[in-house]
């Protein structure tokens, strides 16, 4: 488990926020995302993931039930745009709207993060930290802040935990082409319902489930001993096998952390390394 030198710790995470609103809302969302949005109550969040028709991966996002007409989402800063776009070319007579929301998001990360007091946070929405293996919370609001008792960290300290954790990001592993499967088991167990109605871009996911098909690469995360940089190969007894998508260094323990897709035929991550990089 990913663990820090001071606990909690806080610091800004770039989201952007949509909602989706009106007396459709829930049934347009029921059949463009892979959750179960329509078993939300008033109050829960979950993950889930907005697809291409063809099935590739476009956003892993998080959703807010917070009525019973509306539904929140945030994503990673910057893809709102794409996101409310994405959604915008299926709202064909249908009674709900997507709107934007400039909101900020705080990640709060590290054993006791659970048990923080947000009361005076001003954040809107407070859900659990997505992160696999990092104990946190998330607070979003027009003016989210820290809470007290926290201690303050850069970013850089943020984005060392979020690639030791494997939490993926666009530019970096969300790429074009990019399918589900390939993040990893616990993306599909979190964010797919294979009990829900059709929704746009299922089949290739559902096929590769039905069949128990592995996927082609798998995205990896490693612990190199120096710090690595993205576009640098994963070797497997000398052979290339991926490349670094994500690389970063905890600037309080000066541990290094990478991620990146490898063969489906690498073999143990124990056994991959990271290329020297060639002067």
């Amino acid at each position: 488990m990913v663990t820090t030198e001071k606990i909690p710790v806080a610091g800004p995470w770039a989201r952007d926020v949509l909602s989706v609103r009106g007396p459709d809302a829930l049934r347009f969302l029921q059949g463009q995302l892979s959750a179960d949005v329509e078993s939300l109550e008033v109050g829960q969040s979950a993950t889930a993931l907005l697809l291409e028709p063809t099935g590739k991966l476009g956003w892993l996002l998080r959703i807010w039930r917070t009525d019973e007409n509306i539904v929140f989402m945030d994503t990673d800063g910057g893809q709102g745009g794409a996101v409310a776009e994405r959604l915008g070319r299926f709202l064909l007579r249908t009674d709900a709207s997507v709107e934007r929301h400039e909101w900020e998001c705080i990640a709060v990360r590290g054993p006791g993060s659970h048990a923080v007091d947000v009361s005076d946070t001003s954040a809107v929405l407070v859900g659990v930290g997505l992160w696999p293996s990092v104990e946190g919370i998330d607070l979003l609001g027009p003016s989210a802040s820290a809470p007290p008792r926290t201690e303050p960290v850069p970013a850089e300290a943020l984005e060392f935990l979020r690639v030791a954790s494997g939490w993926p990001a666009h530019g970096s592993e969300f790429t074009d082409g990019v399918i589900p499967a390939e993040l990893g088991a616990w993306v599909i167990d979190s964010a797919v319902s294979f009990t829900k109605g059709c929704y746009v871009g299922q089949e290739l996911t559902a096929r590769m489930d039905s069949r128990g098909a592995g996927a082609p690469r798998n995205l990896v995360v490693l612990e190199p001993a120096r710090p690595a940089a993205p576009g640098a190969r994963i070797l497997s007894g000398g052979e290339v096998v991926g490349e670094v998508t994500s690389a970063a260094t905890d600037p309080v323990s000066g541990s290094n952390a990478a991620m990146g897709f490898v063969k489906r035929s690498a073999g143990d991550v124990e056994s991959l390394t990271i290329a020297a990089p060639t002067s």
